[in-house]
């Protein structure tokens, strides 16, 4: 492997890994409002660059994640219909 692709590798790896840690604080931080600039920054990106690269990592994008995530949550917290004899 030549060094400028290991070395493109173990960046787009840190980059991946930065964008599950802001995943992970949409999930934790589901009360709070999604500030897209702010999860950017942590990223140290800018924020077209940031939303592009999350729906690259993960095909949608953080507000299409957060709702999604929020669906999920709604359908597994409703009771299972009771079933019929």
């Amino acid at each position: 492997m030549c060094l400028s692709l290991a070395a493109a590798a173990r960046k787009h790896l840190a980059e991946l890994v930065l964008l599950r840690r802001v995943r992970d604080r949409i999930d934790r931080d589901r009360e709070s409002p999604l500030d897209v600039e702010t999860l950017a920054r942590e990223v140290d990106l800018p924020v077209a660059l940031f939303v592009r690269r999350f729906q690259d990592a993960y095909g949608l994008s953080p507000h299409e994640y957060r709702r999604a995530a929020e669906a999920i949550r709604n359908r597994e917290a409703r009771p299972a219909p009771p079933k019929v004899a």
